[in-house]
């Protein structure tokens, strides 16, 4: 398949909407597994606690605490989404979407892979170190990394 070279303003709408979406399903789920560890970390009243007891109620307690770290980094990513600048790029920096070597990603948030329009999409946060590589390039451009060379083959 060939790829194309620009994406309007609308298509990449498009593509945050189905980003935001992504980030609000996995937050939704860290939520419930937030609520199904605070049950289980729950001993009932009128139960006589053993020590197994006190120990798993303690085990889910802490691994609540771990699902609620989780759920927080979830909800600043997804602020971190809503607030970016999607507007079309001409050159790689936060809010731009870019691609090489047949993959696709959004610059400047942390994501797993999500679909949209038949593309599949992944997140590139501007701390990573292929970003530095990255910053700044236009279309057509080529950067090395990791012993590499790319070259970018879509920018929005």
């Amino acid at each position: 398949m060939t790829e194309p070279a620009a994406m309007d303003s609308v298509a990449k709408r498009r593509v945050k909407d189905a980003l935001i979406a992504h980030a609000e399903a996995e937050l939704r789920s860290s939520r419930a597994g937030v609520a199904e560890h605070e049950s289980a970390a729950q001993l009932a009243p009128d139960v006589a606690d053993s020590v197994g007891d006190l120990s798993q109620s303690d085990e889910a307690a802490d691994l609540g605490g771990l699902l609620n770290d989780v759920e927080d980094r979830q909800k600043a990513t997804l602020t971190r989404i809503e607030n970016l600048d999607f507007g079309v790029k001409t050159a790689v920096a936060p809010g731009a979407f870019v691609g090489f070597d047949g993959a696709r990603y959004v610059v400047g948030v942390v994501a797993a892979a999500f679909e949209c329009d038949g593309a599949t999409y992944e997140g590139l946060s501007s701390d990573s170190l292929i970003y530095s590589s990255l910053q700044g390039l236009q279309l057509g451009d080529t950067f090395t990394f990791a012993g590499q060379e790319h070259r970018i083959d879509f920018l929005a």
